[in-house]
């Protein structure tokens, strides 16, 4: 049918095997760029299609016993031993002597294509049909009729008999190393899946590591920081009785020497202090009788005290009338708490660490 066709087509000039329909371009309207045509010598492939539309209608258990019994073609051991297919050219013949390829057929459909016929194998596909016209069977439900249109249940006529049916694709002589392949579960498989596990295991824990480890070196503060933490005071150029200011961690720190007197004043109120707001005795305050080291931030609102002030002779805070003694204690206003003791330790006689 196909060698006919072309034969014909051969004798047709080019002018009339492509006969457009003439179309007026004006304002608004749109131009013709597909590539369907009407074509008197070609039908389209609802009425002469270029394949063999025959395909039978079993379930998949039922085309599985056809292929097991089927008479099949000798086996070959070379392409060019494979039989020719003789279904033809798919593909549309455009009308010019040659064939090619085109996601759409270049012959233009009629409105109402012709319906399949299921009883001679024709699928039953296109844009008109529908389940009541070729899928329904009156004998049985509608849903176990289309149930049999599932793709699994159509193979082409003569698909057992000539389908093929590939054992390799090495040729002969060439080694696949498909024979040298031990078998899921074997026991010698076990040393090479027992090193695999091990090796991804210590890779593993190395990423694992890493990722911990750069976590961590994110999160820790920088070297400027602990720095800055960490303040080591001269105390020999303070006076006895002077109240000297260092910065530590943004904080101003006072460091007094103080007098004779300023240290009996305090052992003096010692006595009273389980009635102070917040007890604690003037051994409790200054680890060295003669240095008070306390941060200079009012613990009411984070002012900052004025020394040599205030009813008690220690530190005042004007903003709202808080004093204390030369122990740092508060003794009167609304203040909560004593003036902090930052952490700090005496590495020698003449210097101090804050930090």
């Amino acid at each position: 049918m196909i060698s006919r066709t072309v034969q014909a087509l051969r004798t047709v000039r080019p002018s009339r095997a492509l006969r457009v329909a003439p179309q007026v371009r004006c304002f608004a309207h749109p131009i013709n760029t597909h590539l369907m045509r009407d074509n008197d010598e070609i039908s389209p492939s609802s009425e002469q299609p270029m394949y063999r539309n025959e395909f039978a209608l079993k379930s998949p258990a039922e085309h599985q016993k056809d292929v097991a019994n089927a008479t099949k073609h000798p086996v070959v051991h070379d392409t060019s031993e494979l039989i020719q297919s003789h279904a033809g050219d798919p593909h549309q013949y455009c009308g010019l002597g040659e064939w090619r390829y085109a996601h759409y057929d270049t012959v233009r459909e009629p409105t109402f294509p012709r319906k399949p016929d299921i009883s001679k194998g024709e699928l039953a596909a296109g844009a008109t049909v529908t389940r009541t016209d070729v899928w329904h069977d009156p004998k049985e439900p509608a849903i176990t009729s289309v149930a049999k249109f599932s793709p699994e249940n159509f193979r082409p006529v003569g698909f057992a008999e000539n389908a093929p049916q590939v054992t390799s694709t090495c040729p002969e002589g060439t080694l696949d190393f498909r024979a040298n392949r031990l078998p899921i579960g074997h026991a010698d498989r076990r040393p090479w899946v027992y090193f695999m596990t091990a090796a991804s295991g210590v890779v593993a824990a190395g990423l694992i590591r890493a990722i911990a480890g750069k976590l961590l070196l994110t999160l820790w503060p920088a070297k400027d920081v602990f720095a800055a933490g960490i303040v080591e005071v001269d105390l020999r150029p303070i006076q006895v009785g002077q109240n000297f200011v260092v910065k530590w961690r943004s904080k101003p720190v006072f460091i007094r020497k103080r007098t004779p007197e300023m240290i009996a004043s305090c052992k003096k109120d010692d006595v009273i202090a389980p009635s102070m707001r917040e007890p604690a005795t003037d051994a409790e305050r200054c680890k060295k009788p003669e240095w008070l080291i306390c941060i200079g931030v009012c613990t009411h609102l984070g002012c900052i005290p004025q020394p040599d002030a205030g009813n008690y002779g220690g530190y005042f805070c004007p903003c709202h009338g808080s004093h204390y003694d030369h122990a740092g204690r508060i003794r009167q206003g609304p203040a909560p708490k004593n003036l902090e003791l930052p952490p700090y330790v005496f590495v020698d006689d003449n210097t101090v660490k804050l930090g």
